[in-house]
């Protein structure tokens, strides 16, 4: 459960979560090495990037909120938990797909949203050790796109 989750997380941050261990190594990557963001000299900015409109910003952390909110509620029914989510991700799939595009495509979210999820982010601790072995959540999580 801590790899998807922390996908979640890196997702969300558009590659700017701090390594944290997960229950798994992560798989090789098999892409080629990303180009070199270009600068913007006057500016300092990186241009290569775009920024994730407010919307989708909006969508997405509602999205994370609820799924945070699953984890938190049902701490202490791993099965209830299991449930939850995947009937969340089940409706949240096209969403997933859409922040995953954005994400592989080099998208970040702006500081204040990479702020909120990691400000929220540790309130699924409890959760994700008390079922994080569970075969249910586990089979849950398998649906976030990867």
């Amino acid at each position: 459960m801590k790899r998807s989750c922390l996908w979640i997380l890196t997702l969300a941050l558009g590659g700017a979560a701090p390594a944290v261990a997960a229950d798994k190594a992560p798989a090789p990557d098999t892409k080629a090495a990303p180009a070199p963001a270009a600068k913007d000299p006057a500016a300092g900015k990186d241009t290569s990037k775009t920024d994730v409109g407010p919307a989708e910003v909006k969508e997405y952390l509602a999205f994370f909120d609820k799924f945070v909110g699953y984890i938190e509620a049902d701490q202490n029914d791993c099965d209830k938990m299991a449930k939850d989510l995947s009937a969340h991700l089940d409706a949240s799939h096209a969403l997933l797909v859409k922040a995953k595009a954005a994400h592989d495509g080099g998208k970040t979210l702006p500081e204040s949203a990479r702020q909120h999820i990691m400000s929220t982010a540790p309130k699924m601790a409890p959760g994700v050790q008390k079922c994080n072995s569970n075969e249910k959540v586990m089979a849950a999580l398998q649906k976030i796109p990867r």
